[in-house]
């Protein structure tokens, strides 16, 4: 359990200092009944169809042990975001306390300092108000099975999997879309289970994980219908091999839990984390070494299957709100609850930059040359939000017969008579353009700049590779890790063992390696790694070295395999990098003068030179630690 006074994020004192705690469970009905009271509203009444409890509470709201916010839902037919601000300011006013420091807005939500079963001895939680139009859909979206293994983030993949296979989306504000029109076609859970499932299946067969396959088992295109979902599982770094190993999906889901709870890893919640293949040791152990060694030799096979990764900066987002609004916004204000981060307009960028503080004219009037472009290239019927990097805002200038700009780490030459050098040729400001998704929080999904519409100034690429590679791999060293696999896997499972570490209490040592190496990234050398850790490791955890040196001594072949894979997939990975930058032709990149994109993506995992690029960036961005 979380400490209790993790609470929301939204009300502070004049120190910044969170003035909410979490709420228990048995504090929720009370609570919930006093705001009833003031607000007139029914949050009780309907039933959630799983657990019985209320449907307008929403996530782990009276679910969990404890919930940091109040989540409730509000239908914006019976009353809006406008009226109960106001309402809750009346109140607020009526008390004797500023308006302004119990009540704020954000996107779909109101904010309001609450008293914990309506008195303030009590403390205060953070009640979020989420207004919704559709609100059965709503429900169903943010809501799961509380017995499952994992939440609805994960569930709704799986969903959305399935719909991607049929020629749908999920969308998460407003029902299953087509994918190629974003016209809705149902934002009934019990229609979208008959749909996703079989002519028989209800909203009840899509509530966890487990339930959708439990209700696929006997579909002839249960497969195709979870590819995705299998993709995003081993993205994660836990291979889906339930049907492999004769596991049932409940076992198989409480070992990934496991891993996820005791290795450090993260859940799949905000998107899918691309993974370095080197690391994937780390997480999943000796089947790390399988997986990393298949999508390695897996991109060499097929090269035209990677994606170059630009260095553009800085990050933009832009798209179109479910009611067709444009938006451009960063990464701060698109995953923003303190505050509507979603701009429409470029004096709301403005005087979000402001309200950050610092000097940042130059950013807005950046977002400012950018606005009417994105917004003419994003089509009208266009839903959802696509993430990408700047590239320059002034046409670059050409130098020795090659258009020439660096937007961050990378330095880019592009012949001026090649098509894309006579297309930079006729812009002032390039992006480019790598996922998009549904709504902040959704999972993203690959985008083609082809989807998006021509404008005059504006070149958008994205990472797609247009021209053909051919790649050799050093077979002396595919072997190794073949033979470090069959002959060590066992002594790595073992050093990785969960249950092991929990009881020695040092369930991070996975994550502490990981830390390590990129400590040994930005000093620029991977010398002695194994004979570095131990100095290292007395540093970063003095309480925990003692029994950390302990584990690694009784397991020394295991931790010297571990290393040794790491390097030989660390050498794999960059001789793929360094042939496919060999072959460039018409982008030429270098870092430091030395020839070289950032890296590339194949089979899910990152292709970068982190000794080249890594160091490199760290360098720049933080000079003052570099």
């Amino acid at each position: 359990m979380r400490e209790l006074f993790e609470g929301g994020n939204v009300f502070k004192d004049d120190r910044g200092q969170p003035l909410t705690r979490r709420i228990l469970r048995a504090e929720v009905p009370g609570t919930v009944r006093y705001l009833e009271k003031i607000t007139g509203l029914d949050f009780t009444t309907e039933k959630n169809p799983i657990d019985g409890l209320p449907a307008r509470w929403l996530g782990t709201t009276g679910r969990k042990e404890s919930s940091g916010d109040l989540d409730l839902q509000v239908d914006a037919n019976e009353m809006s975001k406008e009226q109960l601000t106001a309402l809750l300011g009346t109140w607020a006013r009526q008390q004797g306390v500023e308006a302004n420091r119990y009540v704020k807005k954000s996107g779909i939500s109101v904010h309001f300092l609450t008293a914990i079963d309506g008195d303030p001895n009590n403390g205060f939680a953070q009640t979020d108000f989420m207004f919704t139009n559709k609100p059965r859909w709503n429900q169903f979206v943010l809501s799961s099975d509380p017995a499952s293994a994992y939440k609805g983030a994960l569930r709704n993949i799986m969903i959305n999997s399935m719909a991607k296979s049929l020629g749908y989306k999920l969308n998460q504000n407003d029902g299953l879309a087509d994918r190629a029109s974003n016209n809705i076609i149902t934002d009934d859970p019990d229609q979208l289970a008959k749909i996703l499932l079989n002519p028989t299946a209800s909203s009840k067969d899509l509530y966890s994980v487990e339930a959708i396959m439990r209700a696929l088992k006997m579909d002839p295109k249960k497969d195709e219908k979870i590819a995705d979902f299998r993709a995003h599982m081993e993205r994660e770094g836990v291979p889906w091999n339930a049907e492999n190993l004769g596991e049932n999906e409940v076992s198989f889901l409480g070992r990934l839990r496991d891993r996820i709870v005791n290795q450090g890893m993260i859940p799949i919640m905000e998107g899918v984390r691309i993974e370095h293949p080197e690391d994937m040791v780390f997480d999943m152990g000796s089947s790390g070494i399988t997986q990393a060694l298949q999508g390695i030799v897996a991109t060499a096979r097929q090269p035209e299957s990677a994606t170059v990764k630009w260095d553009g900066k800085p990050a933009i987002i832009f798209g179109r709100k479910p009611n067709g609004d444009f938006v451009l916004t960063d990464k701060s204000g698109f995953l923003a609850k303190g505050y509507d981060g979603l701009a429409t307009s470029p004096d709301q960028i403005e005087r979000m930059m402001a309200a950050r503080g610092g000097e940042r004219g130059g950013l807005v009037n950046i977002y400012r040359k950018l606005f009417p472009l994105l917004r003419a290239a994003t089509p009208q019927d266009f839903r959802g939000y696509v993430q990408g990097d700047l590239l320059f805002v002034n046409r670059p200038p050409l130098i020795k017969g090659a258009y020439e700009f660096m937007p961050n780490t990378v330095k880019y030459r592009v012949a001026a008579d090649s098509d894309l050098g006579q297309k930079i040729g006729a812009s002032e400001v390039g992006v480019v353009i790598h996922t998009q998704l549904d709504a902040p929080g959704a999972a993203p999904e690959p985008i083609r700049a082809a989807e998006l519409q021509s404008v005059p100034g504006l070149i958008i690429l994205d990472p797609s590779l247009r021209e053909p590679r051919q790649i050799q791999l050093n077979d002396r060293t595919v072997k190794d890790l073949q033979r470090i696999a069959q002959q060590h896997g066992a002594a790595i499972d073992q050093l990785f063992d969960p249950q092991a570490l929990r009881e020695r209490k040092i369930t991070n040592l996975p994550q502490l390696i990981k830390t390590y190496i990129n400590s040994r990234v930005r000093s620029g050398s991977y010398d002695n790694l194994v004979a570095g850790f131990g100095p290292w490791v007395q540093q970063k955890e003095p309480a925990k070295a003692p029994r950390i040196f302990q584990w690694a001594n009784e397991n020394k072949q295991g931790m010297a395999a571990v290393f040794q894979a790491f390097l030989d997939l660390s050498a794999l990975k960059n001789d793929i990098v360094r042939q496919l930058d060999s072959q460039a032709h018409d982008v030429q990149a270098s870092i430091n003068d030395e020839p070289g994109h950032e890296g590339y993506v194949g089979q899910g995992m990152k292709f970068v030179d982190r000794m080249r690029f890594s160091q490199a960036n760290f360098a720049r961005n933080n000079p003052e630690l570099a």
